[in-house]
């Protein structure tokens, strides 16, 4: 194709002056004086190989008159063929099928003319020879930058890292190009271990697969390996504390590659970073009907309560990628909504804060109507099961009648949608927070019968790193030296990424169903204690000498684990794998369930253990005529 140009500026060649194109001219004379030389010398060799290095007079004189317009001819075909604006650092495949390709051309053109010349000075072989010596030469020539990256050609020039690279699928090979041709990173790969046993032996980059998984501890032993490269940016949260345990049981340090996002803002780097929280709960990639997601929020004003929370934050920023004219943020922290505000403002969002205690009725009806939000994502909660136990009446104000101040106040205003986020805790009703947050669910559910406003309940399981989760309160524990409380040696958890649980929280609320409960998929179940020794080893400690591990018995409302889905109720699939729907509608009123909410708020009783009894009583107030039903799936 014809060569093309232009500046950064936009502007054609032909407007920046005679100088811009002397400059680049400039810079190619070497590499076209290259291309000529060894244009020429394939030729001289081609007719050394055809005539047993004695060349007839007539074709040497006759080889001295056409080679400056065969020269010419191939440079024409290389700039056609754009070869003089290859990057040829980070040349590929295609870039030397390019090359072929332009060398071909040309060389099929001579030969054609060659054919119809007579006498013919220089025989059809050597023009059908010589095309492929010129391919070789200029190839290696112009692919030198890469393979002087190359073992053996790479050196260190000073003490290098011995990096052993887990995976050998496309991250691991591209990773060890990296640092095969960047040696000032003072990486040096030494070979790979892939769980795939028929890849043992392979050569990738001069490197040997040396084993699986297993083999970490003795390869890092036999090798004298520094670290190792967890090449997986996609391996699940299981994987990535089986090879983080291996390299602990070898005392070898551990990195990993950044995942495809953050790869794509670091501008495509592979650099290697620490094993966060994150990598190792697993960072699965949560697919959603995108498009859904968007028409639910798209040119209208969204409003988010608890938006300086954990999992607040990540809803504010998926939101905002879906475009919505306004987003409201709303919450009592000042500095976190101060916070995440000016955050915002410096990726050029604007977005508006609202101050309001969700408690305070009058406060929630004014916020509303000056908002005047058509969807409202509800995250707003106490979540602490052990304090909430403790403090009951805290829990009542803010989770259940905070929640219908707000479902009143979107009722008022005409809002489009309403999405209260629950919890599973609400499905098993054996601790004030569960009962809390199934009263939630009535309430939001029963108001969608008789409003315009569409009511949905998304029951969400334990987020990493929000506040009611174990992993910040490790991690704390950690910095100030220990000890690491756990409650039981084989507690185990279900968890989910925020993003994680975002994406779904969005997806279900595209969903059109009316008066329905939506219950995510429980995400991965995790050995607690042993998610507390690897969180304890990252931070370069020895569980049980430098940090102690102490175990503090199961709190009320706390259970050993969590029940798997199928045996929580009874559930009907949705058009997600991972979003269900709870098939059992309540069977009270509006009137009903906001009574009784208002009975209770008149006359609150003094003593926890009555009030946390009245808030259990009034969870089960539709369970008077329902019975539990069999797992459904309709996938």
């Amino acid at each position: 194709m014809p060569e093309q140009s232009s500046s950064s500026s936009g502007e054609p060649a032909s407007q920046r002056g005679t100088g811009w194109l002397l400059e680049r001219g400039l810079r190619l004379l070497p590499v076209l004086a290259l291309d000529a030389l060894l244009i020429i010398a394939s030729y001289a060799a081609a007719l050394g190989l055809k005539f047993d290095g004695t060349i007839p007079r007539e074709s040497m004189v006759f080889f001295g008159q056409v080679i400056a317009l065969i020269v010419l001819a191939y440079l024409a075909g290389n700039y056609f063929f754009g070869i003089y604006r290859t990057a040829w650092q980070y040349a590929s495949i295609a870039d030397a099928i390019t090359l072929a390709s332009a060398v071909g051309l040309v060389s099929i053109l001579l030969i054609g003319i060659n054919v119809f010349l007579t006498p013919r000075h220089i025989p059809l072989t050597v023009t059908g020879t010589a095309p492929a010596l010129i391919f070789l030469s200029m190839g290696v020539a112009k692919l030198w930058p890469r393979l002087r990256s190359q073992a053996p050609f790479t050196g260190w020039g000073g003490p290098a890292q011995q990096v052993l690279i887990a995976g050998a699928g496309h991250t691991g090979q591209m990773l060890a190009r990296e640092f095969l041709q960047h040696p000032e990173w003072q990486y040096k790969p030494i070979g790979f271990v892939d769980d795939d046993p028929k890849k043992r032996g392979q050569r990738i980059h001069g490197l040997t697969i040396l084993g699986v998984r297993q083999d970490i501890p003795h390869l890092v032993a036999s090798r004298s390996v520094d670290m190792v490269a967890l090449a997986m940016p996609s391996a699940s949260g299981a994987t990535i504390r089986d090879f983080v345990g291996l390299c602990q049981q070898g005392d070898v340090a551990v990195r990993t590659v950044p995942g495809v996002p953050e790869m794509v803002h670091a501008g495509g780097s592979a650099q290697l970073r620490e094993i966060t929280v994150d990598d190792l709960l697993g960072r699965e990639e949560t697919k959603v009907d995108t498009a859904a997601c968007a028409d639910l929020v798209r040119d209208r004003g969204v409003l988010v309560t608890g938006a300086a929370g954990y999992l607040g934050q990540e809803l504010t920023k998926q939101l905002l990628a879906l475009g919505p004219s306004v987003l409201h943020l709303l919450d009592t922290n000042e500095t976190g909504l101060y916070d995440l505000q000016r955050d915002l403002a410096a990726e050029g969002v604007e977005a508006r804060i609202w101050i309001t205690n969700i408690v305070d009725r009058e406060q929630v009806e004014r916020t509303f109507r000056a908002a005047r939000p058509d969807v409202i994502f509800h995250t707003a909660a106490y979540k602490h099961i052990p304090v909430i136990e403790a403090h009951p009446e805290a829990a009542f104000h803010v989770n259940v009648v905070g929640t219908m101040n707000l479902c009143r106040a979107a009722d008022a205003v005409g809002a489009q949608q309403f999405v209260f986020l629950s919890s599973n805790k609400a499905a098993e009703l054996d601790s004030v927070y569960g009962a809390t947050k199934r009263i939630g669910e009535l309430l939001t559910v029963a108001l969608a019968s008789r409003s315009k406003t569409r009511y949905n309940a998304v029951r969400l399981h334990n987020v990493m790193g929000s506040r009611g989760s174990v992993v910040p309160l490790f991690l704390r524990q950690i910095e100030r030296g220990g000890p690491v409380l756990l409650t039981d040696a084989q507690a185990t958890r279900y968890f989910m990424s925020p993003p994680q649980v975002v994406r779904l929280l969005l997806q279900a609320a595209a969903f059109q169903e009316q008066e329905s409960i939506f219950v995510l998929d429980l995400g991965e179940e995790v050995k607690i204690g042993d998610l507390a020794e690897k969180l304890i080893r990252l931070r370069g400690y020895q569980p049980g000498k430098e940090i102690e591990i102490v175990y503090t018995g199961l709190r009320p409302g706390e259970h050993l684990g969590e029940e798997p889905l199928q045996r929580r109720g009874r559930f009907l699939g949705t058009a997600h794998p991972k979003i269900f729907l709870a098939d059992n509608t309540p069977a009270c009123s509006a009137d009903e369930i906001i009574g009784k909410i208002e009975a209770l708020q008149r006359d609150l009783p003094e003593d926890r253990d009555e009030l946390a009894a009245r808030l259990h009583a009034l969870a089960r107030i539709d369970l008077r005529d329902v019975h539990p039903a069999p797992f459904i799936s309709e996938n």
